[in-house]
């Protein structure tokens, strides 16, 4: 399995921001460096020799709550957990259903922006 390197998901979030506009604050917009750092390393971790986060779903929700949630960068979090988290599915060989629409996309991110989605929600 591949995951995304702290040093990927800032390219995400200044990608984001070019792109759709925002402040980026150089070298790498951090608002709370500490979350990324936390996320980096639970995604991939392990208790009892199993891992915490088993699936493919269980870890791109991961990567996109914990950005969004926890306000890792001073600007883009939506944005930049969204695209982390279709990276991550991308990078291990699977795409987010055809049968999604932006619009749902987008509602979905808004509720976990929210707080009106649980991680847990964010896995399925």
């Amino acid at each position: 399995m591949k995951y995304l390197s702290k040093e990927n998901i800032v390219t995400i979030n200044q990608f984001t921001i070019n792109k759709h506009g925002g402040n980026f604050n150089p070298p790498s917009n951090y608002l709370h460096e500490e979350n990324l750092d936390y996320l980096i390393e639970i995604v991939s971790s392990e208790m009892f020799g199993q891992q915490t986060y088993p699936t493919l779903a269980s870890k791109a929700g991961l990567y996109m709550y914990n950005i969004i949630a926890n306000h890792v960068f001073s600007d883009g979090n939506k944005r930049t957990g969204l695209e982390a988290g279709i990276a991550f599915l991308r990078i291990n060989g699977k795409n987010i259903s055809q049968k999604l629409t932006i619009d749902d996309i987008f509602n979905f991110t808004i509720k976990v922006a929210s707080g009106n989605s649980s991680l847990e929600g964010t896995q399925k």
